[in-house]
């Protein structure tokens, strides 16, 4: 009997567990910023990356290097005959010949801008999410091509799929931890901030996905990571937790009996 009352007015703390999966809560595209050919790539998918330190991928730029010296050349040989126009007193040829020079110095201009963007560096401190660039060294890339993607560490989020039976019990604002498969005992705490409210079928079972923000995520929590979940609800008897499972099943087959 005492077993009894103390598990009636024992109170615990009732948690809401699911499965999770983490994601990045935003993502930066590095794009190719010309037509050009990849010359080297430093950098795989998984791996983190230093904002404007990282060198993740190289251009080629001999083709680049002969057209500016070309280039230069023209604009050197237009100079030249702009002042033999002058001397001469040809003022329309060395007017002419000033503008061809100065077409040709903003090619120069446009030439040396490649050659600055032919190193590429990620825009934030990251993981590479995707962009596996290893087997299309020498390939053609076009200008704005996505060739890497990035998501930042600190900012990391997780989905939780929880079972349709303990939905009710979750709302936006509530706290808990999770643990990821490979340090099960590293608890990492984070906030409900969404519910999505239509249900989808998942290992042949029907849950709803929560987003949840991790709150001050371990630079080791990358997006993939799988583990177990617990939301924390509200403290409720013991004998109140422990049965929930068994009254709900309950409550279902004495409905179907009933209008049955």
């Amino acid at each position: 009997m005492g077993v009894i009352v103390f598990f009636c007015f024992a109170r615990g703390k009732y948690t809401v567990e699911s499965t999770f999966v983490t994601r990045p809560a935003t993502r930066r595209v590095v794009a190719a910023p010309y037509d050009g050919f990849l010359a080297e790539v430093y950098v795989k998918p998984g791996e983190k990356v230093q904002a404007n330190e990282t060198l993740m991928v190289e251009l080629e730029t001999a083709e680049l290097i002969s057209q500016l010296a070309m280039k230069k050349a023209e604009r050197a040989a237009h100079l030249k005959d702009a002042g033999l126009a002058g001397r001469e007193n040809k003022f329309a040829e060395a007017q002419a010949a000033e503008a061809r020079a100065e077409q040709a110095e903003a090619e120069c201009d446009l030439l040396n801008e490649k050659l600055a963007k032919a190193k590429l560096y990620p825009p934030l401190t990251g993981v590479v999410l995707s962009g596996d660039l290893t087997t299309r060294v020498g390939a053609p890339v076009k200008l704005g091509e996505t060739l890497f993607e990035i998501a930042p560490i600190e900012h990391m989020e997780a989905d939780l799929y929880v079972p349709e039976d303990e939905i009710a019990d979750v709302r936006e604002g509530q706290l808990g931890e999770l643990a990821a498969a490979g340090r099960p005992n590293e608890k990492v705490r984070f906030e409900v901030i969404r519910v999505t409210p239509q249900a989808e079928l998942v290992k042949q079972k029907n849950v709803f996905r929560v987003r949840v923000r991790l709150v001050d995520a371990p630079n080791w929590m990358l997006p993939g990571l799988e583990g177990i979940a617990k939301v924390d609800v509200e403290e409720r008897p013991l004998i109140r937790i422990w049965s929930r499972r068994a009254v709900n099943w309950v409550r279902m087959k004495l409905w179907q009996w009933w209008y049955w």
